[in-house]
């Protein structure tokens, strides 16, 4: 990728005032949506967009923050006429309540609408609750719904985001609310994955590590009581788990595949946090035993 956009962005947004900025923000993230570049080649550019966006909207906030310093300076002054400049400061005052919630709104749709961010138009907030709390019923035996995410969501598709965190580089973040898995990178970035997860996978703990990688495992109700959460796998009981499965250091708790890519983004009524099959055995590559799992909801 070779596009500077902090420098293309940078000239383009200067001397305009915070709407102005949005609606070429905007235009950006519309080209790269329309391109035709491959998904990981369009994540990475619309990741390195986002990044430009938030550096130079913190740029013109401690700009304007300097300018409200200025005039509080001369305010102060007992001999100066400060009347006039009451106008001023409360047009700042005004430009700056707008930069805030263009800025705002944009940090809290980029990740769930373009890059996802980044965790397209994200539908009205009830809607998407309405949605997310759905139990989305299982393929009945012997049916294949497929195992890609091409027809999910843009923001269900595996990419790669910005993901500011505390978390080590190489961990698991499992986002119950939100349905999103990321594995997270250096840099402030993370790939992220769409999710289903089971009612009983929702609560219970935030901190937990990989113990065991399984191919093609199969899925029986947990044993109360069970020394190894590879017992939970032995029998097969017509459930499976997908391609791959990652097992956690609690029984029941598994990260595993799905042929039925549209139950991602909702509750499932089976199996625990459940990727397409091609994700999961894409995170399977990319993890190894002992890796750092921590839910967030």
């Amino acid at each position: 990728m070779d596009v500077d956009y902090y420098a293309v962005l940078r000239k383009a947004v200067a001397g305009k005032d915070a709407a102005a900025r949005d609606e070429i923000y905007k235009d950006a993230w519309s080209l790269i949506r329309r391109s035709q570049l491959p998904r990981e080649a369009a994540a990475a550019h619309t990741a390195a967009l986002e990044d430009a966006v938030r550096r130079l909207e913190d740029e013109f906030a401690t700009d304007d923050a300097r300018q409200v310093e200025e005039i509080n300076e001369v305010l102060a002054r007992p001999d100066r006429n400060w009347k006039p400049l009451v106008v001023g400061l409360s047009a700042l005052v005004a430009a700056l309540a707008i930069g805030a919630l263009t800025y705002g709104y944009l940090a809290s749709q980029t990740p769930r609408t373009v890059s996802a961010e980044v965790k397209a138009s994200a539908p009205p907030q009830k809607v998407e609750k309405a949605r997310a709390d759905t139990v989305a019923a299982d393929l009945k035996p012997g049916e294949d719904g497929g195992s890609t995410g091409a027809g999910l969501p843009f923001a269900f598709q595996r990419q790669v985001v910005f993901y500011r965190t505390t978390v080590v580089p190489g961990s698991i973040v499992v986002d119950r609310e939100n349905r999103y898995l990321y594995l997270i990178d250096v840099n402030n970035s993370a790939r992220r994955y769409g999710i289903g997860i089971a009612q009983e996978c929702q609560k219970g703990g935030s901190f937990f590590r990989v113990t065991n990688k399984m191919e093609w495992p199969d899925w029986k109700t947990p044993v109360a009581g069970a020394k190894d959460a590879a017992d939970a796998l032995l029998v097969p009981t017509g459930r499976p788990l997908g391609a791959r499965a990652l097992l956690l250091d609690k029984p029941g708790l598994i990260i595993h595949g799905t042929n039925s890519p549209k139950t991602i983004g909702h509750l499932v009524a089976s199996g625990c946090i459940r990727l397409v099959n091609e994700d999961v055995e894409d995170l399977y590559r990319r993890v190894s035993v002992d890796t750092r799992v921590v839910f967030v909801s």
